[in-house]
């Protein structure tokens, strides 16, 4: 069972009854999704390097919400936090958008999110000037979830953040002494203001303040576990294929990992319905959902260097990229693209 096969068997049922709920993003999503790797987008034409056979191969949408698309992206992406690392305690800090403004970020998505990404990196920021004893500019990894592990709409974004900060005036490195980064009530408190005074610049109309804000942070060891658990869902969509377990023709159940018990759980939909959870995931376009601070910010390269050699971390040799290889079907030798034939047939209309 795989995504693509149920976004054809139900699309008709999903735009009858959801169709008109649909933007514009979305219905982008949609017929990338249908038409991935299907002529939508044309075919790569490849010819192989030890024989004369040739052969051709439907190309992919490239949209960040498809299961099938952008692993060498999400490979390089990783690579990249990875090669930030530093030799200290790591920490995640998560801050929840509360249910009493979901409806607005659903009608809103690029300001809401923007913005609630601008207020959690903010608070942090603040955090570390202010602590006693750190007192220093922080290196964020910031990455926005969308959903739960059950794909209910829960926006909040997940922050790690390397144990210790660099203090400009005295250049140098400071240290977290302590297993214990942040109060999480503290964070909430000071991200509330934060957020609902950017959400009033903004000019978006707030319903009643919402009683609960909730910010957590926690230890996560040396960061390389919580990097690979933020990978996984950049740019790969929110379901991968071997979580879907079946399709009855009118239901579809997937399975997911309750988080508090760590066990398999499985939740069956309309298949409509099914889709439509899925597409409410879909972000704005030109929405970047991963953003570096302080210290890891592309543009901070130069500091980062410092601080790693401050802190002796070997810097490994640059490897080149190896090449994606396709097999040649009749001598299993390596194909080569040689050109790109249009696509066979128009997109699926929006309407």
């Amino acid at each position: 069972m795989d995504l693509q096969s149920i976004l054809t068997d139900y699309r008709e049922r999903f735009l009858t009854r959801y169709g008109h709920q649909l933007n514009s993003d979305q219905w982008s999503a949609l017929n990338a999704l249908s038409g991935c790797r299907q002529g939508q987008y044309g075919d790569l034409v490849l010819s192989c390097q030890n024989c004369t056979g040739r052969t051709t191969m439907p190309r992919s949408c490239g949209h960040r919400s498809c299961n099938q698309c952008q692993y060498q992206n999400t490979e390089q992406w990783l690579d990249r936090q990875l090669k930030k690392q530093l030799p200290v305690n790591y920490y995640m800090v998560t801050f929840t958008l509360p249910y009493e403004l979901r409806a607005l970020a659903k009608a809103h998505p690029l300001t809401v999110y923007a913005l609630l990404m601008r207020s959690a990196s903010s608070t942090l920021k603040r955090f570390g000037l202010n602590k006693k004893g750190l007192q220093a500019e922080l290196g964020l990894c910031a990455v926005l979830h969308t959903h739960t592990r059950k794909l209910d709409y829960h926006p909040h974004v997940h922050i790690v953040v390397p144990g210790g900060g660099v203090h400009r005036a005295r250049r140098e490195w400071r240290k977290v002494k302590s297993d214990y980064l942040f109060n999480g009530r503290a964070l909430a408190k000071v991200f509330r203001g934060e957020l609902l005074n950017q959400l009033a610049t903004a000019g978006l109309a707030l319903p009643k303040t919402p009683p609960r804000w909730i910010v957590q942070c926690q230890k996560v060891g040396r960061g390389k576990e919580a990097l690979q658990y933020l990978s996984r869902y950049l740019y790969r969509g929110v379901i991968s294929n071997q979580n879907i377990i079946e399709s009855s023709g009118t239901h579809v159940t997937f399975r997911y990992r309750e988080s508090k018990t760590n066990t398999w759980k499985t939740r069956t939909l309309l298949g409509e319905a099914f889709i439509a959870l899925l597409l409410q995931h879909v972000l704005p376009k030109g929405f970047r959902r991963a953003r570096d601070y302080g210290f890891l910010h592309g543009n901070a390269k130069a500091i980062l260097q410092i601080v790693q050699w401050v802190l002796q971390v070997e810097r490994p040799a640059q490897q080149e990229k190896r090449p994606v290889k396709i097999t040649c079907p009749h001598c299993s030798g390596n194909m080569q693209v040689i050109g790109v034939r249009p696509a066979r047939a128009s997109p699926p209309p929006n309407q």
